[in-house]
């Protein structure tokens, strides 16, 4: 039997998104607390690990995954240092999918798109003793939603929730952060896609979509703390 988790709902995520600025915020105060924070704005692409929809994006069929998704977002990152011996990278992400044209079949076409936030759970700085160079590794999680639009009769989302593991270099240059990422996301909800709310019209037969992927992005920040 495999076990599925429900995704972590959009409002709780805001909170725990606004908690972390406020805590990194405060910290500027704290002497016993040393940090290495940058505000980033980044574009990333993803290629589905699994076969999806049977449509294409663009002129190239999605489930041969030669058409990747693309993310336009900020995220918040860095390292904090408490003391020697303990030592946090971080990375909160909020990012939105790209709209992209979608033909599912002849007479049947509309666009997708969607929103992702990351969190992480745990990270370390593997080049931690250098002032401008770190070697990121961080363990932590997706969520979000992808969203079809324009046709009714696609008028569908499906809705994720992903751990994942990612290695990012990021090089420091006075204060200005220059940084590459790349990703590995499992997603653990179920595959199946939901009508958007009030929208009764019959749907097309999506089947099912995993979000589990990889991804790569670039990003270039400023140092605030």
């Amino acid at each position: 039997m495999l076990f599925y988790l429900k995704p972590v709902p959009m409002r709780f995520c805001l909170l725990i998104f606004l908690f972390l600025f406020g805590f990194y915020g405060s910290s500027q105060d704290s002497s016993w607390l040393q940090t290495k924070m940058s505000v980033d704005l980044f574009y990333g692409q993803k290629v589905l690990l699994k076969p999806t929809l049977n449509q294409s994006v663009g002129d190239i069929n999605l489930a041969t995954f030669g058409q990747p998704m693309t993310y336009l977002g900020v995220a918040f990152s860095g390292v904090l240092s408490v003391n020697r011996k303990f030592h946090y990278s971080a990375e909160v992400t909020l990012a939105h999918l790209v709209p992209q044209g979608i033909k599912f079949n002849d007479s049947i076409s509309g666009r997708i798109s969607g929103f992702n936030i990351g969190f992480p759970l745990a990270g370390y700085d593997i080049f931690r003793n250098s002032r401008n160079v770190d070697l990121l590794m961080a363990a932590g999680f997706n969520t979000g939603r992808v969203r079809l639009f324009e046709d009714a009769r696609l008028e569908q989302v499906n809705a994720y929730f992903s751990p994942y593991v990612a290695l990012s270099p990021r090089l420091v240059i006075g204060r200005v952060a220059m940084r590459i990422k790349v990703m590995f996301d499992v997603d653990l909800t179920r595959s199946r896609w939901r009508n958007v709310w009030f929208s009764r019209s019959p749907k097309v037969d999506l089947g099912p979509m995993k979000n589990s992927g990889f991804s790569s992005s670039v990003s270039v920040g400023w140092i605030i703390v």
